[in-house]
C-alpha cells in the first residue's frame, strides 16, 4: 500500500500540550513504532510531519495507527477519537 503513495493510518496530535511537549510526544511516537515493528514488520511509520500547531504522522497499517493513538493515551491522558474505514481498510487517529 505504501509503494504506490497510500497510507493505511493517519494520527494527527494537537493543542497546547504539543507545542510544550513536543519532543516528549515524538519520543514516544518513535518508540512505539519501534516496538510495533518487532511485533509487524510491515506496520511501520512513513511519514512524520511537524505544523506550528501539531504533528502528523502516517503509518503503513491502519493497526499502527490505532497503537499509536491507545499508546498516546495512556501515556498522556488526552482526549483520542478513533474513525475507520473498513472499505479501504484505513484509520484516521485524532
Amino acid at each position: 500500500m505504501a509503494a504506490d503513495g497510500r497510507f493505511g493510518g493517519e494520527v494527527r496530535v494537537s493543542g497546547e500540550f504539543v507545542r510544550s511537549h513536543r519532543a516528549e510526544i515524538e519520543r514516544l511516537i518513535r518508540n512505539e513504532g519501534r516496538r510495533a515493528a518487532e511485533d509487524n514488520p510491515l506496520g511501520r511509520i512513513l511519514r512524520f510531519d511537524r505544523s506550528p500547531d501539531g504533528l502528523t504522522v502516517r503509518t503503513t497499517t491502519e493497526h499502527l495507527a490505532k497503537r499509536l493513538g491507545q499508546a498516546l493515551h495512556k501515556a498522556l491522558h488526552g482526549q483520542v477519537r478513533y474513525q475507520f474505514s473498513h472499505e479501504n481498510k484505513f484509520a484516521h487517529v485524532t
